[in-house]
């Protein structure tokens, strides 16, 4: 299909008209959105933008959009809702809990059944020929409509940005923001004067950490001998003569002069290719960073991607409410609460990697895929990302998609897939095996997402099973892409200087 922008604006101006009619009529709106870091950033966004307007609503963060939950909100609110970052896997489950009820479905993951019902509108890129993995958020979508909601909601696209490297969607040159999320949101923003875009030392912790530990904490891409370890990091900076204090005032990155964050991505690069690292992953030191210009120099929201995961952590821990507030400008007792939840995530994090590493026969290797199943050992908001980070820090093999199991607390069993971009190009979708496995598993089963990230939700004692089914799905995505072999092939064919 072919990209069509104006069909698409059209759908937000339209939803945002149903929106309107809502709020003149002083309806009580409920909002639902998912507890990732992108799904937050768009619940700020229509809950900044009904604030704004006076209108009555309630805000929800929920880790799926099934049955289960469709029938609680049924009860317990029925009336008007909005739906962001999820719902268009979901369509048939809202037109049958929801029959007698109004809605707006503001989603960016591909569609699984019908475009809309009488009362039912759907804003959704693929509808109109963009691919929301990588084009365009759920909080992208979400700032269509608001910008429809009230000219003055163009500071908001900075919130639309927070949503889209959260998503990772940060997959142009030099980890650049591309489609809609760059030509339209981040121009948005920076006409608003909101958003800063420089290319620059792209470590996470730019504007947080000090230069060592934000060089420590570094795993996308991992660094032998620095990654994981305190001692390399400080060893390899006394090595570049950067000062790393300012009096008794540790320096960080975005503070460094020019001819210092040259001389940091420089000693970086030779550093990473004689470790053998393909020079494709050295050169990904320098890259788009994205500063958000109205927030305090040094703080958690002030680096976009930094912003990002500090809502995920709040999500993950089953606070999203905390990190949709600081999207909403919350800067008191909310934000320091956050900051909290933050280090209480990051430790769980390294609990788990820890579990991952350490326990006994955890991961099993299959052919084309690598499995663990966490049991209770990790919680179900967490093993997704656990899973992500040991694929980037090696603890796993990168070379094959990794399928997690956890269990969930209502007695099923959360399942998360994670790949690389590398499978990916070699024709892996995990967001159709999720879906199409569920399909043929049935028993309730529900599951989707995006081609490097997905996820599902299954019975209790079918992981085997299902498993069978998505490794046998996986064969024939491969198998219909000639690079297959060479996505299965542990060594790398990038020239790198020894």
């Amino acid at each position: 299909m072919t990209p069509d922008l104006d069909r698409l604006l059209e759908l937000a101006d339209a939803a945002a008209s149903h929106i309107n009619d809502w709020i003149h009529a002083g309806e009580f709106i409920f909002v639902t959105s998912h507890l990732d870091a992108d799904g937050l950033s768009a619940a700020g966004i229509i809950g900044a933008a009904l604030h704004r307007r006076n209108a009555r609503f309630q805000l929800r963060i929920t880790r799926q959009l099934d049955q289960v939950y469709l029938s609680s909100l049924a009860a317990e609110a029925p009336g008007f809702h909005i739906f962001t970052d999820l719902g268009s896997g979901q369509i048939p489950h809202i037109r049958e809990t929801l029959a007698n009820a109004q809605a707006v479905v503001l989603d960016h993951h591909p569609p699984t059944g019908a475009e809309s019902f009488a009362n039912l509108r759907q804003v959704n890129p693929h509808l109109c020929g963009f691919d929301g993995t990588y084009e365009i958020s759920g909080a992208g979508v979400t700032y269509l409509v608001a910008r429809h909601l009230g000219s003055a909601n163009a500071d908001l696209a900075c919130l639309a940005v927070v949503g889209a490297v959260g998503d990772i969607q940060d997959r142009g040159d030099k980890h650049s923001l591309v489609g809609l999320n760059n030509d339209l949101i981040v121009e948005d923003a920076k006409a608003a004067n909101a958003l800063e875009v420089a290319i620059d030392v792209r470590l996470f912790g730019r504007e947080t950490r000090p230069i060592h530990v934000a060089l420590q904490y570094t795993t996308d891409p991992f660094i032998p001998g620095i990654s994981n370890n305190p001692d390399g990091a400080l060893a390899f900076l006394r090595e570049t003569e950067i000062e790393l204090k300012d009096g008794e005032q540790w320096r960080s990155i975005a503070v460094l002069t020019k001819e210092e964050k040259r001389r940091l991505n420089s000693s970086l690069i030779t550093y990473m290719l004689k470790q053998n690292m393909p020079a494709s992953e050295a050169q990904s030191m320098i890259g788009y960073v994205y500063t958000l210009k109205q927030e305090e120099p040094g703080s958690s929201v002030r680096d976009a991607r930094e912003f990002s995961t500090l809502l995920n952590a709040c999500g993950r821990s089953d606070q999203g409410t905390v990190g949709v507030a600081i999207c909403m400008g919350e800067r008191g007792d909310l934000y320091k609460r956050a900051d909290s939840i933050l280090k209480e995530h990051r430790r769980q994090l390294a609990d788990g990697l820890t579990w991952l590493a350490e326990a006994p026969g955890a991961v099993e290797t299959r052919p084309l895929l690598q499995v663990f199943h966490a049991t209770d050992k990790i919680p179900e908001t967490l093993v997704g990302s656990i899973a992500g980070v040991a694929l980037n820090s090696r603890i796993l093999d990168w070379s094959k998609p990794i399928i997690a199991f956890s269990y969930t607390h209502d007695g099923r069993v959360k399942v998360s897939a994670r790949t690389t971009r590398r499978i990916v190009k070699a024709g892996a979708n995990l967001g159709e095996l999720m879906h199409k496995a569920c399909e043929e598993l049935g028993s309730g089963s529900e599951g989707g997402g995006h081609n490097i990230a997905a996820g599902a939700t299954i019975p209790k004692g079918f992981e085997t099973r299902f498993i069978g089914i998505v490794e046998r799905l996986l064969a024939k995505q491969l198998g219909r892409m000639k690079d297959a072999t060479a996505a299965m092939d542990n060594s790398s064919r990038v020239e790198t200087i020894k």
